[in-house]
């Protein structure tokens, strides 16, 4: 319930939307519309279009819209780009307002693009924090968190504190949304810190909420309830209805955690009063999903059931993927205090697989319960009815026993085609089960490609950024020193300048050395195996560790993309034991047998006991999806003194061979 209220975007080009009477009085408005009639079709124009357009929200959006496109146009006809993408960021307010999260993403895309066409490094923080919100919005959360890096990476690289302040708020929103409370946290006391310098009321009241939910999740509900309410004061000392909306249900959340329903309903309503006012979908749905909850848990399941109700339909009218989610399971619960266990049923398998989807890691106990529940229910009924149907018999059998025969042979004729529908149907089910298992599997592969894709975009940057840069630079430094060594002779005999003239070879031959690592040429050229020996010979140092690289059979040539992703599993392999095993010899084995591909990393370093927080680590995550979607398997042993090996088969069966 938490998502859609403290989004945070930066005082870049756009203050926040609010209600605040001194940012949108009747002067400001008619001031703008009298400089309107005196420019002539220029910039300063278009600007005024957006800016008078700002001013019109919330109170009139069809003005506001027009008056959005009027600058538009003006942009297009001025051939001012910068103007169309500005565009977008205002108009991003209304389709927000309207629930139309998707049509604002797709604006916001096409801004991205001519920002970075223009070079405006503004804009293009902008348009990342504001895509990152629209896919909050629709709970993508992993996209979201992409796009709020993507700009902090760029306004910490500007020095920028107040846009990189903004975003880090947002950062701790999805990080809470993850479940990752302590780094929400984290993230939350960096917000707070800065607001509390810079001693801005509009940015304290953001770090106040986000604070409060992070602590909230935390148990600590005491700090948490006191940041709502300083949220609420100063939205009501800004003349801001969207702060006070904010930590009113916020604060009405934390009641019914804490089992205060009265209190809570109380503070759903005096909310639901506000947005009578500002009726926002995003606000709509929390408040229905919230109150209607407490009405359930107050048993008033009929009221109750209406309230959720309305939440589901909004949810899915404006794509609010982790409010439907929340709404079907207390839907769910609903259908089963009212003695509808089908219904719930149906309503927690919705909750599962739309959980599954948002946050991954599902957990099936509850579906169990329910189907049990269910299943119990149904026996009951059936039992019930074999009952009456033995007592049916007996009264026939009392009468002519001959319609005892006839009866049994009527059942076993209607349950003959009953049994072939139901296995018929059991047959189809696993049908479909297996196309989606498949279409899964596809999905994977086609994610971890374009992953992989982008990270060999990037290291082929990397590499001709360092060949060519730093390695061109070294080599002119090195060419000017062998100069003076020339023009000053008695440099020759200076083991100062030597010993510099040394470490300079070294370092050319460290960033050729790296160049190579990061853009393996060789892999193209001579196959796996002889790059993977040149990669483990170039790696190995005599003082600190010593690679030896094995292979055996006849390893053919692959797929390009095939030996790309084996060459980066090992290259994985032999990093980890580079930073954590404190290894000073290993082994890689390549080994080709028939239809099997097998791959064998080992070390002396000190294994996983000693580092518990490798075992459920990302990159030991990622190693397995990775070797999952290539059709193979991974097995690591890291006993205790004995270092760790890692074990990987590939079937190479349906892998096509190079031509």
């Amino acid at each position: 319930m938490y998502r859609k209220l403290f989004l945070v975007i930066p005082f870049l080009v756009l203050p926040l939307l609010r209600f605040t009477a001194a940012a949108q009085t009747l002067s400001r408005k008619d001031s703008l519309y009298q400089r309107l009639d005196k420019l002539p079709p220029n910039i300063e124009k278009v600007n005024t279009y957006l800016l008078l357009g700002e001013a019109l929200v919330p109170d009139s959006l069809q003005k506001a819209e027009k008056v959005m496109k009027a600058a538009l146009a003006l942009s297009i006809q001025l051939g001012y780009h910068q103007g169309v993408a500005d565009f977008t960021l205002y108009y991003m307010y209304l389709t927000d307002l309207r629930g139309e999260y998707m049509k604002g993403l797709y604006l916001l895309q096409q801004a991205e693009k001519i920002y970075y066409q223009i070079k405006d490094t503004n804009g293009i923080i902008n348009v990342h924090n504001f895509m990152g919100n629209e896919y909050q919005q629709v709970s993508n959360f992993k996209a979201a968190a992409d796009q709020y890096l993507a700009a902090l990476e760029i306004a910490d690289s500007r020095g920028d504190s107040l846009q990189s302040n903004a975003i880090i708020t947002n950062l701790a929103s999805v990080f809470i949304q993850l479940g990752d409370y302590h780094k929400g946290l984290e993230y939350a006391q960096k917000a707070y810190q800065f607001a509390a310098h810079r001693k801005g009321k509009r940015r304290q009241a953001a770090a106040y909420s986000i604070l409060g939910v992070s602590q909230a999740k935390l148990k600590r509900y005491e700090e948490a309830a006191a940041n709502y309410r300083r949220v609420i004061q100063l939205g009501r000392e800004l003349g801001d209805s969207t702060l006070v909306l904010d930590g009113t249900i916020n604060l009405a959340s934390l009641l019914s955690e804490q089992g205060e329903h009265e209190g809570s309903i109380a503070l759903f309503q005096q909310a639901m009063a506000i947005t009578k006012a500002y009726p926002a979908p995003d606000y709509l749905i929390n408040i229905h999903l919230g109150y209607g909850n407490e009405l359930f848990k107050s048993g008033k399941y009929h009221l109750a059931e209406t309230y959720i109700d309305k939440a589901i339909s909004l949810s899915k009218a404006y794509l609010a993927g982790d409010e439907l989610r929340k709404s079907y399971l207390v839907a769910s619960d609903l259908k089963a205090a009212t003695g509808r266990p089908a219904q719930a049923l149906a309503l927690r398998k919705q909750y599962e697989k739309l959980h599954d989807s948002l946050m991954g890691n599902t957990t099936r106990s509850s579906v169990q319960q329910l189907e049990s529940r269910y299943a119990t229910a149904r026996q009951e009924k059936n039992l019930a009815e074999k009952k009456l149907q033995v007592a049916n018999m007996h009264l026939e059998l009392h009468r002519k026993n001959r319609w005892i025969l006839f009866g049994i042979a009527g059942f076993i004729l209607l349950m003959i085609p009953a049994i072939i529908y139901w296995l018929k149907l059991q047959h189809r089910h696993r049908l479909q089960l297996q196309q989606l298992q498949t279409m899964e599997a596809e999905r994977t592969v086609q994610v971890l490609e374009a992953m992989m894709q982008g990270e060999e975009r990037e290291r082929t940057r990397l590499a001709k950024d360092l060949h060519d840069g730093v390695g061109g630079l070294l080599s002119a430094v090195k060419l000017h020193f062998s100069a003076l060594r020339h023009e000053r002779p008695y440099l020759k005999e200076d083991a100062g300048f030597l010993h510099a003239m040394s470490m300079l070879d070294d370092a050319v031959v460290e960033v050729r050395k790296t160049a190579h690592n990061l853009m393996p040429e060789i892999l193209s050229r001579v196959g796996l195996s002889e790059a993977l020996g040149f990669y483990c010979r170039n790696v190995s140092h005599s003082r600190r560790l010593q690679i030896t690289y094995e292979s055996t059979g006849q390893v053919k040539r692959y797929n390009a993309s095939f030996e790309l992703s084996v060459y980066r599993i090992v290259q994985e392999l032999i990093n980890n034991i580079i930073k954590h095993s404190r290894a000073t010899a290993a082994l890689v084995q390549l080994m080709q047998e028939e239809h099997t591909l097998s791959i064998t990393v080992e070390d002396n370093g000190i294994g996983f006991q000693h580092q518990p927080e490798l075992h459920q680590g990302m990159g030991l995550r990622n190693l397995y999806s990775r070797i999952k979607a290539l059709n193979g398997n991974l097995d690591i042993d890291a006993s205790a003194g004995r270092g760790t090996t890692a074990y990987i088969a590939f079937n190479i069966i349906p892998m096509q061979l190079a031509k």
